[in-house]
This record gives C-alpha cells, structure tokens and sequence, in this order.
C-alpha cells in the first residue's frame, strides 16, 4: 500500500538518491513529501506553493525499481489533491526526463498529456492542468 508523507528535513529520507534529489530541489516555497511503499521509500514529490491560485510540481520522482507500477501516477494524484487542499485552481509543470536512459522529455510530456495536462509552451515542456 503506497503512502505519502510530508518531511521538513534531510535526516527523514533514508535512501540515498530520494536524499539528494530532495537536496536538490527543496526550497523555502516547497513542501516535500516521501511517498512509501510497503513501508519502503519508493517516491518523492516537491510541490510548491506560489502562494497564488496556482502551484507548481517542481519533481516527481520514482526510484527505478519502483517504476512501471502506477507508483507515478498515484504520486500525481496526491499532488493534485494536496493543490486543492491549498486552494489551487491550477498546476504547472516543466516535463523534465531526469532519467533520459529511460524516457525522454517528449515521453514524459506525452505521459502528463495523457493525465490531463496540456502543452502551454512547448520550448520549455511547460504544462498545466487545471483543477
């Protein structure tokens, strides 16, 4: 059974690569929250909070071992519903491969496209969907 938890600190992920990658993207306008399967570190999301109407999914990520399960998709699903509990009426991504051995940019987009997001600008691989 997939969980997700918000964390405030490093010292909360015990996995490595979820360690860096939130090293990497959290900010004093992100909240980051480890996703768990099992018990098991699997996920990570960083969503911030703009402090507007809209949000923004910095990272989605699923530790390859993980992957192919629906572990995504689910990790997508709670950020959308953390948005509405902020109030957001809107959610943008920038569709961003961070594993081009696996899947490149366009895959990516074309897998956010598939769950309801739409192309807003194309150079960069922005996204939104509204809520």
């Amino acid at each position: 059974m997939a969980k997700i938890v918000e964390i405030n600190s490093s010292h909360e992920i015990k996995n490595e690569v979820l360690h860096e990658r939130y090293l990497k993207g959290k900010s004093p306008k992100t909240r980051n929250f480890i996703v768990s399967l099992d018990g098991t570190e699997a996920g990570l999301l960083i969503y911030e909070d703009w402090g507007k109407l809209e949000g923004f999914i910095f990272e989605i990520f699923v530790l390859k071992m993980f992957r192919k399960n629906g572990i995504g998709s689910w990790i997508l699903s709670e950020a959308e519903r953390i948005a509405a509990d902020l109030s957001h009426v809107k959610i943008r991504l920038d569709a961003r491969s961070l594993d081009l051995d696996e899947q490149n940019h366009e895959e990516l987009a074309t897998w956010y496209q598939r769950k309801g997001y739409i192309r807003v600008n194309i150079e960069i691989g922005t996204l939104e969907k509204t809520l």
